[in-house]
């Protein structure tokens, strides 16, 4: 089993670590659609370039809605896993991360059921591989 106590006794993490983290102080979070357009969920550890303002991401269609939504909360789930790896502790991003985590999981299965597998792993994968049939989308597929 991974050692935390050793990981965060680091230089590196101790020296690049933010105190509000180090002390487990619960961390100021974006919304998992302003964490996904900025690249990162947490809003003290981010750094814009410059005066760059990312945009906000938006789909024509009901099923590019649908996989944005899914991918928003996939990401979010995903930092918080990474949090939770040096904060295991931390009941209320566990919380959160398990809200994130199910969220994510049902949009998958919605998106699946409507549109076909995302992943190797779908259990929509026993007919076929939906995605050798459709136009891609420089192809002129839509999104």
């Amino acid at each position: 089993m991974y050692n935390y106590n050793n990981y965060l006794q680091n230089d590196y993490v101790r020296n690049t670590t933010p105190n509000s983290m180090m002390n487990n102080n619960q961390p100021n979070l974006y919304t998992p659609q302003e964490g996904y357009d900025k690249g990162n969920l947490f809003a003290n550890l981010y750094q814009p370039y410059k005066n760059y303002q990312p945009p906000t991401l938006k789909s024509r269609t009901e099923k590019g809605k649908l996989f944005l939504e899914l991918s928003r909360y996939a990401f979010a789930a995903h930092e918080l896993n990474l949090y939770l790896d040096i904060h295991p502790d931390d009941a209320t991003m566990l919380a959160l991360f398990n809200d994130y985590r199910v969220r994510a999981n049902n949009l998958m299965m919605e998106y699946e059921k409507k549109y076909g597998p995302l992943t190797v792993s779908s259990d929509d994968l026993s007919s076929s591989f939906l995605w050798e049939k459709e136009e891609w989308p420089w192809e002129g597929g839509a999104n």
